[in-house]
C-alpha cells in the first residue's frame, strides 16, 4: 500500500483536493482510503483542537508529544488497510506538516524527527502553495470557520510557507502545486503527479 500525503497551509485545497485523489484511484479501478490528521473525533485529536482553539494551554513540545501520539494511535490502522488489500491511503497532512510546523516554533528537528521514528512514512507527498493571506482569508471546515491560534498568526504561517518551500525544493519525494490557481487546476495537477506514482 502506498501513502500520500497531501501538505499545506490551512485551507490552502488539501481536503478537496485528496477528495478528487481518492475518485481519480478509484475510477482506476484502486482499492483506496482516506483519512486526515489530526484526526478530532480521537482523544488525543480532541486535546489538540483544544489547544488550537486556546481552550487548553500547554507547551509547544508537550503539544508535539500530543500530536505524535495522535499519529502513532493510527499505525495499526494503518497496517490493517494494508492487510486488507487497500492500494492507496490518501491523508489530508501527515508527518511533514508536523515537522514544519514545529520547528517554526522552536522545535529542534532532530527531536520532532525522532517522535516520528516509528511512524510510517510517505511515499509521496503534494505541497500545495498559497500565500498566508490566502489561507487567512479562507474559511475552514474546523472550529465553525474560525482562525485558531496557527491559522491567526500570519509572520508564523509565511515562515511556515518557507519552510515549505525549502523542503519542496530540497527533497524529491514533495511535489509543489500551485494552490493559488481555480481549483480544477490544483486538482488537476495533484492527479498528473499522482498519476506518474501509479505507473511505478
Amino acid at each position: 500500500m502506498k501513502i500520500i500525503g497531501v501538505e499545506g497551509l490551512d485551507k490552502s485545497g488539501k481536503h478537496t483536493v485528496s477528495i478528487a485523489i481518492v475518485q481519480y484511484l478509484k475510477n482506476k479501478g484502486f482499492k483506496v482510503q482516506h483519512s486526515e490528521f489530526h484526526r478530532y473525533d480521537t482523544p488525543t485529536g480532541k486535546l489538540i483542537m483544544d489547544w488550537l482553539t486556546n481552550k487548553w494551554d500547554v507547551s509547544q513540545h508537550t503539544i508535539e508529544l500530543i500530536m505524535a501520539a495522535d499519529k502513532q494511535s493510527q499505525q495499526e490502522w494503518i497496517q490493517s488497510l494494508e492487510d486488507e488489500g487497500y492500494d492507496y491511503l490518501i491523508l489530508d497532512r501527515y508527518t511533514r506538516s508536523q515537522i514544519v510546523y514545529g520547528i517554526v516554533n522552536g522545535i529542534d528537528k532532530m527531536w520532532l524527527s525522532e517522535l516520528q521514528n516509528y511512524i510510517r512514512k510517505p511515499d509521496m507527498e503534494l505541497y500545495i502553495d498559497v500565500p498566508a493571506e490566502v489561507s487567512m482569508q479562507r474559511k475552514g471546515k474546523h472550529n465553525n470557520g474560525e482562525n485558531d491560534r496557527y491559522e491567526s498568526d500570519k509572520e508564523m504561517l509565511e515562515r511556515v510557507r518557507n519552510l515549505y518551500l525549502f523542503m519542496a525544493d530540497k527533497d524529491h519525494k514533495v511535489d509543489k502545486i500551485e494552490g493559488n490557481q481555480e481549483i480544477e487546476h490544483v486538482i488537476e495537477d495533484a492527479i498528473g503527479y499522482v498519476e506518474k506514482l501509479t505507473r511505478k
